[in-house]
């Protein structure tokens, strides 16, 4: 009994006739699991790519359809021809693989004609693809075309290819075909074709192969590559080594460079391309390149050669740039070696800095107890920073700045200030350290610098300490803020360091009260005030002093008054008693009468000579033994 393809179902092909026996084994049709066919296709295009696969699938699922239409035609019999072309679509809805919906269906076997189009619904195919990969840019039920194109071309006896414009597998919301002779489809379907055809095979396995096993020397190279990265990484083998390993591994030219554009090293016979494979100048275009993705390719305009850059990452920031030049075309395999490359550089980067902070901490602990512990055992401390490459039994200088903020109401604004300012200042003697080699120490406080530089240094600027200073606070002024730096006169032992550092610090104090403005003041200035500093019983001084301002210390402290501290201004304004009212801002009035209590507390002139020099000598030993608080 002939059947239409709308009753087409499995009990047809279970027992198709009154012949026992004719069983789906024996029509040659086989079900199987839609989880293996996903497999299938998961292996094939991973081994082969998705083109060789779409080929492979098309193939596959052309001549299933092929085999299927003959299959139909001789085990059923049909109401018409027509009934059989439309048992394909059925055939999908039985076996699982997907249910077809004609939207169009303009088909006259006859004539030859044959236009369609249509729903492709809950495909198996673009479930399983996306089981195991991302979206697509194009339609990924290659089989489903190659078995639409093939049943179809059976049954109309002339060639049929199907396309699919919609794709689950592309992201779309379902699946959309369309199926046309080829007359119809003309050039568009040209492409296509070739998908189609029954070449050999051996000719592609072999240029598989041939892929495989550049891969494979890819691969080698590519472990090569990082175990040496690693072994000069561990070794203490720094850029120009990186830079070698890069070279040979690809066989080009290679320059490292710092985030500053400084050539750190080269590699190759690059003489004339240094200033084109520099990433100097396109700042712009690598942020924007480097916020997408992290290679940078550039192609200069009349030459015949191209770059590969990429960044020298440390916690998100670049620390400089790895590029390589060739006048070959760049491929995956080029940027895999370039970033293992700048990773490793990073490693060495951040190793170093790491390496150098401890030093720098170490050092500075060293500088510490030298300079501000009057008990340090200085040959101690020399063995140790010997160790780390610096002599302090050269003759050298110690600095002592201070930062003070010009406007009172500002003065929430010191720390950040000084910070900017201790940047400066690390810049500066991190200049000084790189171009002349371990000639300076620094140690940051809360709002002071304390340094240390080589008289070596100094002479070999062929300058004057007294210039130096002047240099450091030319760069280191502002506006908001006022710049003091003392600095003593050269040690000439090792135990000098303590007694030194107190002199700069002296001569930063003696600096704020002679200048409203920024100054340098060398201890040697302090002129006979020095002898005080090195005596050998400062407690004497400190006596003498006290037993001089005895009275006015106790008057300040009982009646929280400024005596001393008018006393001490109007020494230093030469005894001028206008002036020291404009500096204090008090009224000449208010300023006779405070001359007055002091000369009747202390039992002085401050007219006579005599008096005036005993009292500047005990106003100066407070001032240089901390015990005036300005």
């Amino acid at each position: 009994m002939s059947i239409k393809a709308s009753d087409l179902s499995l009990d047809h092909f279970m027992r198709i006739s009154e012949r026992t026996g004719m069983k789906m084994r024996e029509l040659q049709l086989l079900l199987t699991s839609a989880d293996a066919q996903g497999m299938l296709c998961k292996d094939l295009i991973t081994a082969l790519g998705i083109e060789r696969a779409k080929r492979f699938l098309l193939r596959y699922g052309y001549h299933c359809g092929v085999h299927e239409a003959r299959l139909l035609k001789d085990s059923v019999q049909w109401q018409s021809d027509l009934e059989w072309l439309i048992a394909g679509s059925k055939m999908h809805q039985i076996t699982g693989r997907v249910f077809s919906y004609p939207e169009k269906f303009r088909v006259d076997m006859e004539k030859g004609i044959f236009d369609v189009a249509g729903y492709w619904n809950d495909s198996f195919e673009a479930t399983q693809y996306l089981k195991y990969f991302p979206l697509h840019n194009e339609p990924i039920c290659y089989y489903m075309v190659g078995y639409a194109s093939g049943y179809n071309t059976e049954c109309m006896g002339k060639k049929i290819i199907f396309r699919e414009t919609k794709c689950r597998g592309k992201g779309d919301d379902h699946c959309c075909y369309v199926g046309k002779t080829l007359e119809q489809w003309g050039d568009e379907i040209k492409d296509d074709l070739l998908f189609f055809e029954d070449d050999d095979m051996s000719a592609e396995l072999d240029q598989m192969y041939r892929k495989v096993e550049q891969e494979k020397e890819k691969l080698k190279i590519g472990y090569a590559l990082s175990r040496h990265l690693t072994q000069a990484m561990l070794q203490g083998k720094g850029f120009k080594t990186f830079a070698k390993l890069l070279g040979d591994s690809l066989n080009c030219p290679v320059l490292i460079e710092s985030n500053n554009f400084e050539p750190l090293a080269q590699y190759g016979e690059i003489p004339g391309l240094v200033n084109d494979m520099t990433v100097k100048g396109q700042q712009e275009k690598i942020e924007k390149v480097f916020r997408r993705k992290s290679i940078f390719k550039r192609e200069p305009e009349n030459k015949p050669i191209k770059f590969l850059t990429t960044a020298i990452m440390i916690k998100d920031k670049i620390h400089g740039y790895v590029t390589i030049a060739s006048v070959q075309r760049f491929t995956d395999f080029h940027s895999d070696l370039l970033e293992r490359t700048a990773t490793t550089t990073a490693l060495y980067m951040q190793n170093e800095q790491v390496a150098l902070e401890t030093e720098q901490r170490l050092k500075g602990d060293l500088l510490e107890e030298l300079i501000n512990n009057k008990e340090a055992k200085a040959e101690d401390i020399h063995a140790r920073l010997a160790i780390l490459g610096y002599d302090i039994r050269e003759p050298h200088y110690v600095i002592h700045f201070e930062v003070k903020e010009k406007n009172k109401e500002k003065a929430s604004s010191l720390n950040s200030d000084y910070l900017k300012i201790y940047n400066k200042f690390n810049d500066i003697f991190k200049f000084v350290i790189n171009r002349n080699g371990p000639t300076a120490l620094m140690l940051p406080k809360l709002d002071t610098v304390q340094a240390i530089i080589s008289k070596k240094y100094i002479d070999a600027e062929h300058m004057t300490v007294k210039k130096f200073g002047e240099r450091l606070l030319r760069e280191l002024g502002g506006n908001n803020h006022r710049v003091y730096i003392g600095i003593s006169e050269e040690t000439s032992t090792l135990s000098d360091f303590y007694q030194k550092a107190v002199e700069a610090k002296k001569a930063v104090e003696l600096a704020k009260v002679r200048s409203s403005d920024s100054k340098v003041v060398l201890a040697s200035e302090l002129g006979h005030l020095t002898l005080f500093l090195n005596a050998r019983a400062p407690e004497e001084l400190e006596a003498f002093a006290i037993g001089k301002l005895q009275s006015l210390l106790d008057y300040d402290e009982k009646k929280n008054a400024d005596l001393l501290l008018t006393l001490f201004y109007y020494s230093q304004n030469e005894f001028n008693l206008h002036k020291t009212a404009r500096g204090m801002t008090i009224s000449i009035s208010g300023m006779r009468y405070r001359l007055q209590k002091i000369e009747d507390l202390l039992n002085i002139d401050l007219s006579n000579s005599n008096d005036r020099f005993e009292i500047q000598l005990a106003l100066q030993i407070l001032l240089l033994l901390g015990k005036i608080n300005l």
